[in-house]
């Protein structure tokens, strides 16, 4: 008995023990800002890299992999994984497909062990922690960067000092980007990157640079996709040399439409002018045609409603046979078809 008693008081503090722990893991949360990766020298095996002075964490885990095609790779940090980091390439843990080269508090770092003209993909992730568990903001500025062919080259600045990357949503959910730049080095163009998920990007526009201009310069690009779910978005500037960095992403959320209505009164009409009332079509242009019982076209206008609640006469072609006709409306989602029957 005494023995089953000590049993019992045993799980219930490993019980006890074990919902501390929870209530302590879910008391972290991850810093609400990523980090940056700045590139101070290149040699054709090292990298000096400052990194993380916008960031809001405890600390930050920077990583590094080889790029093939100078493209991204899986280099996310894990929430709940902590990461031991070595400043020689693939000493450290690995972390997605590369190795972690820098843990703690610090802003730089010189990463030995690269390969000549090679491009490496470097994130930084901020973190939290209470030192039992670890969240971490992954969204910080990432960079691409290619070694150089010879033994050693002069320290350049950064190519170009983006200042502001936003995103905004219009009434119709269609999203427009911009950013500024404070200056610009060698800048060949800038590539709009979509996501749906946060990890698999696909580029989805392209905005030329101005090249060289030590001017703020101000950008500006349209989706021409509509937004219907959260969406992420990132940008991407190309150097002459070759080079790719990444700006933060950003996220933009549509937002409900208002509630279409199409009316056509009077009907049936006896060859009198129809009004057609639209709702929730404000901004858009709409193709109208009205087909008569053999599908053919009687009748064809376009037109932009100027506001929400929107009225517009149709006028019927003089003499039109007395019958039913179809009035379809077409938009830039689907068309919607309404029935017209005149009588003389």
């Amino acid at each position: 008995m005494r023995f089953t008693s000590i049993r019992l008081s045993l799980w219930l503090v490993g019980l006890l023990v074990g919902l501390s722990s929870q209530l302590a893991q879910a008391q972290v949360a991850a810093p609400s800002e990523g980090g940056e990766i700045e590139v101070v020298d290149i040699t054709a095996t090292t990298m000096e890299l400052n990194f993380g002075t916008t960031g809001t964490g405890q600390g930050r885990v920077v990583a590094i992999a080889k790029a093939p095609g100078k493209r991204p790779v899986m280099l996310a940090a894990v929430d709940g994984q902590f990461y031991k980091a070595a400043p020689t390439y693939a000493k450290g843990d690995s972390l997605g497909e590369g190795y972690a080269i820098y843990n703690g508090d610090g802003h730089s770092i010189t990463v030995t062990g690269l390969q000549p003209n090679t491009p490496y993909y470097i994130t930084n992730s901020e973190y939290n922690t209470d030192g039992t568990t670890i969240a971490y903001n992954t969204y910080g500025i990432s960079a691409i960067i290619t070694t150089s062919k010879v033994a050693a080259v002069a320290p350049t600045p950064l190519p170009v000092e983006l200042t502001s990357f936003t995103g905004s949503i219009d009434a119709q959910n269609m999203a427009t980007l911009r950013w500024t730049t404070a200056s610009e080095r060698n800048t060949t163009y800038f590539a709009l990157e979509r996501s749906i998920d946060g990890t698999a990007f696909t580029e989805v526009g392209q905005v030329a640079a101005a090249g060289n201009s030590s001017q703020s310069k101000a950008y500006r690009w349209l989706d021409p996709q509509r937004l219907t779910r959260l969406t992420y978005y990132r940008l991407r500037q190309a150097d002459n040399d070759g080079t790719m960095h990444y700006s933060s992403v950003i996220t933009l959320a549509p937002t409900p439409l208002a509630t279409r209505l199409v009316e056509v009164y009077p009907n049936p009409s006896d060859g009198q002018v129809v009004k057609l009332l639209l709702q929730g079509y404000e901004g858009e242009t709409i193709a109208l045609r009205l087909l008569d019982s053999m599908g053919r076209s009687v009748l064809a206008q376009t037109l932009t409603p100027a506001e929400d609640h929107y009225v517009v006469p149709l006028a019927l072609p003089t003499g039109l046979a007395t019958g039913t006709y179809i009035l379809t409306l077409a938009d830039s989602s689907h068309p919607i078809q309404k029935r017209i029957t005149v009588s003389n």
